[in-house]
């Protein structure tokens, strides 16, 4: 079985990625998938409750995701 990194930041240095605040709390993982944090946790940033949105269990996926279609990414470009 291959084991997947949820987080692949492979179009960024670490040096890069490793300031950005990528959180898991209460992630349902399978299949030996597993998540990198990195940046801080504690930092504050200027988003207000509104701009959020509320946590679910890792159960939830299917309904979170029901809508989502694929990303109009470019060649040689972040996504």
């Amino acid at each position: 079985m291959a084991c997947k990194e949820v987080t692949k930041r492979d179009y960024a240095s670490p040096d890069e990625w490793k300031s950005w605040t990528w959180i898991s709390q209460g992630d349902l993982l399978q299949n030996g998938a597993f998540f990198v944090q990195s940046g801080d946790p504690k930092k504050k940033h200027p988003f207000t409750r509104y701009d959020m949105i509320k946590a679910k269990p890792g159960t939830f996926v299917n309904r979170l995701t029901r809508f989502s279609g694929s990303l109009g990414c470019k060649v040689n470009q972040p996504c």
